[in-house]
């Protein structure tokens, strides 16, 4: 059922404008932004930047949505890495390394449970121990965890046979 409905999207005018725009966002992002200084790294690992921000920022939200409600911050950042596991996968999986294999998922969800036990402990460290605010204890380790992540990702869940 899902797979028919995904055809269905995929073959759309409206997915490919959007895909059209997105591929022009990102061309720009990579030859220009901040003087074309993007388009000195491999070209997958600014796409897994471009779809990491997306990915972040979606993860982020669901993280304050939740931290707002529950109040508590090891709680929320459970909630925000399961929903953003799922949103993750398909976002990363199938534009950063052009791999819709579902059967990666268990993979991928390891890696992400990894680097969530990391994010806790630095999380827990910040707010607890250096009194850090819980928004931007969450902050402040984004980016380190997203470079352990895709460093994962790269040679454990997409890792290209080198036939």
């Amino acid at each position: 059922m899902f797979g028919k409905i995904e055809n269905s999207i995929r073959k759309s005018t409206e997915y490919k404008k959007f895909r059209s725009v997105l591929s022009i966002i990102f061309e720009w992002f990579y030859t220009k932004f901040f003087f074309g200084v993007l388009s000195r790294f491999e070209r997958k690992f600014v796409k897994f930047l471009f779809v990491g921000f997306m990915n972040t920022v979606f993860s982020y939200i669901i993280y304050a949505i939740c931290v707002t409600i529950l109040s508590r911050p090891t709680l929320s950042l459970a909630v925000s890495y399961v929903i953003g596991i799922l949103f993750n996968f398909q976002t990363t999986g199938r534009i950063v390394f052009k791999n819709s294999d579902n059967k990666l998922i268990v993979k991928f969800f390891l890696c992400y449970i990894t680097t969530f036990f990391i994010n806790r402990y630095l999380l827990d460290t910040l707010v607890v121990d250096f009194h850090v605010d819980k928004y931007l204890s969450q902050a402040i380790l984004v980016f380190p965890i997203a470079m352990f992540s895709f460093l994962l990702l790269k040679n454990f869940v997409f890792k290209e046979n080198k036939n």
